[in-house]
């Protein structure tokens, strides 16, 4: 069977939703010869000639996937199953199994262990799995490959929306950029792509003084360690045994930041000493309640309008839109830039860039 011609540089990559944009710029920045194809709720599609390997780095996207085809006319119909399995058949697999290889610079196992993962986001007279197994088959019918669940060398994913079917080959998820670091875990703990994401919101500086009143397993302040140069990054929360748990991440990664145990309310920092605050505050779900939070939530913009200098900047992510708004309104000397909608993991929520004068 002929084989079509392989599109190398086609590539897309899932986001958190509701900062594509914000992903984009930095991809932009890292990256020269990308062209951004389109955007979608979280989802980027883009073109990257350079080598594949650069894209391992990024650090403002969930997963990357090599973009291998979208097939279009897909219907409710059973049908569109054999439809599905025909296309995978016709693909040149191992010619983009070579571009994941290339990327993570590995020899590879001489024979190749694989799982497909599939989604779908319309009606259909079959099952997600069924999608999943038409792809499943027409890779076995082609190669030698064994399918392997729990570790496998590559994995395929399929999406299926509306008349469409998206099929591409993950490059690199989150934990494996991560997992170096982050040895310790805390309840809510922050994803690393959104900590990154609102570290570059706060326009890093070589001579920010940064911190991150209440730092849990200490992934906003090892984030911005990636978002570039700094002076000084500090970090403090209210519990030793949270302190200890950030202490174990930072010390994994050699990264040289002050920790403290202190209440938010009473921050052991100099007066108009600080040039950025990010932070992860209470949703008042997981920890805490809204009754906390309205208590809360003054006394630590109260501390935050002393420590932070005048041109200083805070990003703040919470649910309680209201609430932020209502403290805001107390400060003239406040100004807000910028909220940023996202949904965390079904939830909604919010980021606020507020600016200090």
């Amino acid at each position: 069977m002929r084989k079509k011609t392989i599109h190398q540089d086609r590539y897309y990559a899932d986001v958190i939703p509701g900062l594509e944009k914000n992903a984009w710029r930095d991809i932009e920045e890292k990256l020269i010869e990308v062209e951004l194809l389109e955007r979608e709720w979280g989802r980027i599609y883009f073109s990257y000639s350079g080598d594949p390997g650069n894209l391992l780095h990024l650090r403002c996207v969930d997963r990357i996937y090599i973009h291998i085809r979208t097939m279009t006319g897909v219907t409710r119909s059973r049908k569109s199953l054999g439809d599905i399995f025909r296309q995978v058949r016709s693909l040149d697999l191992l010619a983009y199994s070579m571009i994941h290889k290339n990327a993570h610079r590995s020899k590879g196992k001489k024979n190749l262990t694989f799982r497909v993962y599939s989604t779908m986001d319309s009606r259909h007279n079959f099952r997600r799995i069924d999608a999943q197994k038409s792809v499943e088959s027409a890779i076995m019918r082609n190669y030698k490959w064994k399918m392997d669940i729990q570790n496998p060398t590559i994995e395929f994913r399929i999406d299926l929306k509306n008349e469409k079917a998206i099929f591409g080959l993950k490059l690199i998820d989150e934990h494996e950029r991560t997992e170096k670091y982050k040895i310790a875990h805390l309840p809510a703990s922050l994803k690393p792509t959104l900590a990154y994401c609102m570290c570059l919101m706060s326009e890093p500086s070589p001579m920010d003084v940064f911190v991150d009143p209440m730092c849990g397993a200490g992934t906003i302040p090892m984030e911005r360690t990636y978002a570039g140069p700094y002076k000084t990054l500090i970090a403090g929360d209210v519990e030793e045994g949270i302190i200890h748990t950030a202490r174990e991440n930072i010390e994994s990664s050699r990264r040289n930041i002050y920790l403290g145990v202190w209440d938010v309310n009473a921050i052991p920092l100099t007066a108009n000493s600080v040039d950025k605050v990010v932070c992860n505050l209470p949703f008042g779900k997981k920890i805490g309640s809204h009754l906390q939070n309205e208590e809360m939530y003054p006394d630590f913009f109260r501390e935050m309008n002393k420590i932070l200098k005048s041109g200083g900047m805070m990003v703040l992510l919470t649910s309680e839109k209201q609430l932020i708004l209502g403290v805001l309104g107390n400060y003239k000397n406040m100004n807000l830039r910028q909220i940023n909608e996202i949904n965390l993991l079904g939830t909604q929520a919010f980021i606020f860039v507020i600016t200090v004068f």
